[in-house]
């Protein structure tokens, strides 16, 4: 599907005289909750946090998932604190 609209549609919105805006089909302010099981405070260190990219098996990832969902924990709080006890 291609969602890149049209020059015609673009010409014809920039020309238009309307005032309200376009009806997308969902509310303008839309409020998103924190789940009251997430952690509301991200990880915070004097380093920071780094992207980074790993492969790991189906299995293991979803055990990781799961085991980062039973204990209230986002996977990359629960990969840095497995990564720290068997770096040191």
């Amino acid at each position: 599907m291609n969602l890149t609209p049209r020059p015609r549609d673009l010409t014809a919105l920039l020309n238009s005289d309307r005032t309200e805006p376009a009806d997308t089909g969902r509310p303008e302010s839309v409020e998103t909750e924190i789940p009251k099981n997430r952690k509301t405070v991200k990880p915070n260190d004097a380093e920071g946090w780094v992207k980074t990219s790993v492969s790991l098996r189906a299995s293991t990832r979803r055990r990781l998932k799961t085991f980062a969902a039973e204990h209230d924990m986002r996977i990359q709080e629960v990969l840095e604190d497995a990564l720290t006890s068997f770096l040191h």
